[in-house]
């Protein structure tokens, strides 16, 4: 049976989670964490919450599904101590560097690929399955056929969201908050630019803002597919909502029939958080009503329309037949003209007929009483229901008693006529007095046996105790309490300085062997690379006497085979996009197989699903940004899979170590159009809902708060690029880089404005 997998931002909403129907949970910890501004759960209520968990036969997974720098190494190290000690039953992962600290040091742990990684093909899945994962969270942008296919690789499990906020970018390739906010979505500080107006055409729209994703009764056929987890998202949302999305979808997947129980259950969602909503494209591609271009936030339930506002006395009263049920304190939301989020208030008046009512029913022509300095509102205007106390009342959450986890603990307990002495496997403690003779020898030994069985508050439970008492000696009951006490206490104490010790030697040795050193005399020659995706510049560099020791040429599903005639095998690499769906794939690979058949040797990858491609081919092979190598538990990753280069990640802060340790390797891009967005979602086509037959490619300025971009459409896939390149060619070599690239991507250009880039930069 496929698995339902809710979020918890907070302790309460793992508990909502599993009352109404989860099988699992994941959420995260205080760092490392996706959602690094959700509550988030201690290493105190991990604990207690996976013991919940499995006492109720149910799972937690832990995200630590951000990229970490050098120095977050050993915070890192104790994260992952930490939830092997609670035993947890996965854990999610987006650094290749965190993937391998887990395999090596914490093999224990479950690894599971987080939708952070991007992986969107069946060769992603194959390739994470070969490094040791056992479940990837697939790119919400599939379709069902892709969906499907994936399914069929075999020795990994896989996982689809279902339901919550969408991001607009490809989930692990955006870089606008990162660059323009400092604050990046890979390290979970996203601001979301997104959600964002930006004006296209003299049109101001929230082009980038997405629909929420509900696919409701679609889940069924995900489960067909062979989905193993479906997976709600919202680690930032109320227990509440957690409560009632996962009840939802627990109905729809024990086959709930009853169309209007499933509506009643979906309305009291849209009551508690509800953006507009979208299947995106998982019913094919061709869906242009994924964004939301004009309104941003919660609504509610759609009550109904505005008929009139009448006056009474001093007050004002909203006047419709309401849609749904509503009560007195019920939050209220209307659409506005010209405004981009909708009016809301609590309900303190309602009356039907004349007469002051605490509840309205459904069907009922009511009036609303207005806050005294609300704006104008038009005839017409739609009404929401956007909180509910029938609703808040239909979901109560639990919290159930913890029980403390414990170990199994010996005791012996020895009685001599001035002094009686406890001792366990790790301490022994004492209590002097006077004792005589006991007046039953077997009401004296229970008592001693009674004493110390409670063990209530410690972390022990007595397992078993022998009683050495040869003089049958009577001891008053407060000695027993007062020595049963020291003995657990100090017990504990020296089991904590005992885990602690190990976990800091443990810590010790991992970092001993994963520090970073400078293992190669770094070399005083710059050398220069250019990454481009113009044949005709790649033609015109191959035969110029510029100073590029290396072209790395991107392909695409459209390069002609006749463009990369008489390109030198020593200077050319070809290199495969970040993102490529199962119609391109199938077509570079073949690309890929004639080239090496031609006598082509170097590659380049910028997403995972490429290992898959030149698995068991003898080539010489590099890894591009997205793969993210911000530390060097990252690189060491890489170089295990016998890489001759990789680009250090644009996000890391400070880059000196990696540069100095892999010198040879290190690749530092000096000149890039970083893409800012990487999605499947047309921007053009938002604005009026149908696409605009383009071409596929097209290329307008579109401003915001932030500045001005360039808006590219290659391939009918959407790249968003700052208004000009990055360039930080003084910082990097100030930094020691030595293997320096300027990437060409994208951005409409001559080859001759490219060439004068190239010259100037390369002067400097």
């Amino acid at each position: 049976m496929v698995e339902l997998l809710a979020p918890a931002g907070q302790i309460d909403s793992g508990y909502a989670a599993f009352a109404y129907g989860a099988d699992a949970v994941y959420l995260g910890l205080t760092r490392f964490s996706a959602r690094a501004e959700a509550e988030n759960f201690t290493q105190q209520d991990l604990n207690g919450f996976v013991q919940y968990a499995h006492d109720n036969n149910k799972k937690v997974l832990v995200a630590v599904n951000t990229i970490f720098f050098e120095d977050e190494k050993a915070d890192l190290i104790e994260t992952l101590q930490i939830i092997e000690a609670a035993r947890a039953d996965g854990v999610i992962v987006q650094d290749l560097g965190t993937a391998r600290l887990i395999k090596k040091y914490f093999p224990v742990l479950r690894l599971h690929a987080s939708t952070q990684m991007a992986v969107h093909n069946r060769e992603g899945v194959e390739a994470l399955r070969d490094l040791g994962f056992k479940r990837v969270v697939l790119a919400r942008e599939l379709t069902l056929d892709e969906i499907t296919e994936i399914c069929q690789v075999p020795g990994i499990e896989k996982e689809v969201f279902i339901h919550g906020a969408l991001c607009y970018c490809y989930s692990g390739l955006c870089l606008f908050s990162s660059i323009y906010a400092g604050r990046s979505a890979n390290r979970g500080k996203c601001v979301y630019p997104c959600r964002e107006p930006f004006k296209l055409d003299s049109k101001s729209k929230h082009l980038f803002s997405m629909k929420d994703l509900a696919q409701g009764e679609n889940v069924r056929l995900l489960e067909k597919a062979g989905v193993t987890a479906l997976k709600i998202e919202g680690r930032k949302k109320s227990p509440l909502y957690v409560a009632a999305v996962t009840d939802y979808y627990r109905s729809i997947l024990n086959g709930e029939t009853n169309r209007k129980t499933l509506a009643e259950k979906r309305d009291r969602i849209s009551c508690i958080f509800s953006r507009p909503t979208t299947e995106l494209y998982l019913k094919g591609r061709k869906n242009f009503t994924v964004v939301d271009p004009d309104i941003v936030g919660h609504r509610g339930l759609v009550l109904g329309k505005v008929e009139k506002v009448s006056a009474h006395g001093k007050d004002r009263f909203l006047c419709f037949k309401t849609a749904a049920a509503i009560e007195r304190h019920d939050g209220i939301q209307i659409d506005l003209p010209g405004s981009e989020r909708p009016f809301g208030f609590s309900a303190q008046k309602l009356h039907v007929n004349g007469k002051n009512v605490f509840k309205v029913p459904s069907g009922s022509r009511t009036e609303i009483a207005l806050p005294e300095k609300a704006p104008f509102i038009p005839a017409g205007a739609a009404i929401y229901l956007s909180s509910s106390g029938a609703v808040k009342k239909a979901y109560p959450v639990p919290k159930p008693k913890i029980k403390p986890i414990s170990t199994a603990v010996s005791v012996n307990v020895t009685v001599d006529p001035d002094c009686i002495s406890a001792e366990t496997e790790s301490v022994r403690v004492s209590v002097n007095g006077h004792f005589s003779k006991a007046n039953s020898f077997e009401t004296a030994q229970k008592a001693i046996r009674d004493s110390f069985s409670k063990t209530g508050g410690s972390a022990f439970v007595l397992k078993e105790m022998t009683v050495e008492n040869p003089q049958k000696l009577f001891v008053p009951l407060s000695i027993l309490n007062d020595l049963r006490r020291q003995l657990y206490e100090q017990a504990g104490e020296k089991a904590d300085r005992v885990r602690q010790e190990q976990k800091t030697h443990q810590k010790e040795e991992i970092l001993k062997q994963e520090v970073l050193s400078v293992s190669v005399v770094p070399s005083a020659v710059v050398s220069y690379n250019v990454k481009t995706d113009d044949p005709a510049f790649a033609a015109v560099l191959a035969q110029s006497e510029e100073p590029v020791d290396e072209i790395v040429f991107e392909l695409a599903s459209d390069t002609s085979p006749e463009l990369l005639k008489n390109l030198s095998k020593e200077k050319i690499r070809f290199a495969l996009p970040a993102v490529a769906r199962a119609w391109e794939t199938e077509f570079l690979k073949r690309r890929i197989q004639a080239l090496i058949s031609a006598g082509y040797e170097k590659f380049e990858i910028g997403n995972v699903w490429g290992l898959s491609v030149f698995k068991g081919q003898k080539i010489d092979l590099s890894f591009d940004w997205p793969v993210y190598a911000a530390n060097s538990s990252a690189v060491r990753a890489l170089l295990d899979l016998g890489v001759s280069g990789f680009v250090v990640s644009p996000e890391t802060p400070d880059p000196t170590g990696l540069f100095k340790a892999f010198s040879d390797r290190a690749i530092a891009v000096v000149y890039q159009d970083p893409p800012l967005f990487v999605s499947e979602t047309c921007p053009y086509a938002a604005l009026d809902g149908k696409c605009q037959k383009c071409g596929g490619n097209r290329c307008e300025k579109i401003t915001s708060r932030y500045g001005e971009f360039v808006s590219v459409m290659k391939n009918c896939r959407h790249f968003l690029l700052a208004k000009n390149p990055v360039k930080k060619k003084r910082e990097l070599t100030a930094a020691g880089a030595k293997r320096l690239r300027l990437e060409f991507l994208k951005r409409p250009q001559s080859v001759e404005q490219k060439l004068s880039v190239l010259r100037r930069l390369i002067r400097k």
